[in-house]
């Protein structure tokens, strides 16, 4: 008898919850959903499932394009990695505010971008940037810098407005910054080689990539981002 009462009581009690409690709840999921984003727990629910699998083709997808760049920028520094579909560039500029959501500023993410560009543009002899501009029209258009605000605290805020003013520049004015490099011979064999810095953000950004894979996070849950 006295478990049914307490069962009609937990029921009456439910009912009669006000938008207040509801509030709150949404409030401590809202608190315990930042907390798993700023340490990565954000998991595939289920890998199987038709838009996780996705996430999980684009990583191997991505990291197979890194893999042929990481050829290129450890050699000569000359040479055109494979083209990444809109898909792929989307997830990219996702995985970048991920990234920053849990270390900070990932510059390492906007090097090998850039590293891509000026190897073609070295092939070629025609500097251009379109996987750059790819990039930031992408995480322009799904307001990244908007969502980062409801996910950085205010020391991972301000740390990231100030590289954003200081350092991201350089990205953006992809052109002027690949001329600048380009016209640069020690620059050129500092960046590129097997010892360089190219093949050392390349690098960083697979095991980045693998982490993300082996976790099965889900960048765009993490992140609050729809797709």
């Amino acid at each position: 008898m006295n478990n049914w009462v307490s069962r009609i009581v937990a029921c009456a009690a439910l009912a009669v919850c006000s938008p207040v409690c509801a509030q709150e709840q949404g409030s401590d999921s809202g608190t315990r959903n930042r907390g798993k984003v700023l340490t990565g727990e954000v998991a595939y629910a289920d890998p199987n499932a038709s838009g996780r699998t996705s996430q999980s083709d684009l990583l191997i997808r991505i990291d197979e394009w890194a893999a042929k760049l990481q050829a290129i920028l450890t050699t000569s520094g000359e040479g055109r990695a494979p083209e990444l579909d809109q898909n792929a560039v989307s997830y990219l500029s996702v995985l970048y505010l991920f990234c920053s959501a849990q270390r900070g500023p990932c510059p390492f993410i906007l090097e090998t971008i850039l590293d891509a560009d000026i190897a073609a543009s070295r092939a070629d002899n025609d500097v251009k940037c379109p996987l750059t501009n790819r990039f930031f029209k992408s995480y322009i258009s799904q307001s990244l810098d908007q969502r980062g605000k409801f996910l950085f605290s205010l020391t991972r805020g301000l740390e990231m407005a100030k590289f954003n003013s200081t350092v991201r520049p350089r990205f953006v004015g992809c052109k002027a910054t690949i001329s600048t490099i380009i016209d640069d011979k020690q620059v050129l064999s500092d960046r590129f080689g097997e010892k360089g810095t190219g093949a050392a953000t390349v690098a960083e950004l697979r095991a980045f990539l693998s982490k993300v894979r082996e976790q099965k996070v889900d960048i765009f849950v993490a992140t609050g981002v729809t797709h």
